[in-house]
């Protein structure tokens, strides 16, 4: 049995428990804002800025979320447009993109880079992809705008190249650009492919 002088105290419990964390452990109710603020984004929508390499026409963004689906791909060179292709849309699911242009050549080391055009749109981001056969152990790619002016450029030393390796080049007015192609050590033939969204 209580006392009269405990009564004041059990009397503070429900205050104290509140305090320290003894009420409920539901969340809290889930907003609009907050709905919004926890849904995945993906494709170009998911890309922040990362400046110039160059360009007024472009800009490159990233997410390194982008990467992976690059680093996954394992080469065969059986086929080389077949595997730009599978390359490509091994990441469609994270880039949300499409093929807008597909283009084969065959170079050497010596020779002078190889340029591929294709029509970019204002307001949207381009990624160009490429596999060269296994005589090129290191194939080069850069996206450039019009004016010559370097918009993004290939990261890597191998023969599957990709730019940008995480992420893409976004321009900001249309223009005719180009992807040009170089062997950085090597020779033989290579299939590239532009993608966009």
């Amino acid at each position: 049995m209580l006392s009269p002088r405990s009564a004041p105290l059990f009397a503070l419990l429900p205050l104290v428990l509140l305090a320290c964390g003894g009420g409920s452990d539901a969340p809290p109710p889930a907003t609009a804002a907050t709905a919004a603020t926890s849904a995945t984004v993906t494709g170009s929508a998911s890309l922040v800025p990362a400046g110039s390499a160059g360009s007024t026409k472009a800009e490159m963004r990233t997410n390194r979320d982008w990467a992976p689906c690059h680093a996954a791909y394992k080469l065969d060179t059986s086929d080389l447009t077949a595997q730009v292709d599978a390359m490509a849309k091994g990441c469609a699911s994270v880039t949300g993109m499409h093929s807008i242009a597909a283009s084969k050549g065959k170079q050497a080391a010596a020779n002078p880079p190889q340029a591929f055009g294709f029509h970019a749109e204002a307001g949207h981001c381009y990624r160009a992809y490429a596999v060269a056969e296994t005589a090129i152990t290191d194939l080069d790619l850069v996206i450039k705008d019009s004016t010559g002016a370097i918009a993004g450029e290939d990261s890597t030393d191998d023969p599957t190249p990709v730019v940008l390796e995480n992420g893409a080049v976004c321009f900001k007015s249309a223009d005719d650009a180009q992807v040009m192609v170089s062997v950085g050590s090597g020779q033989g033939s290579y299939a590239v492919q532009v993608w966009g969204d």
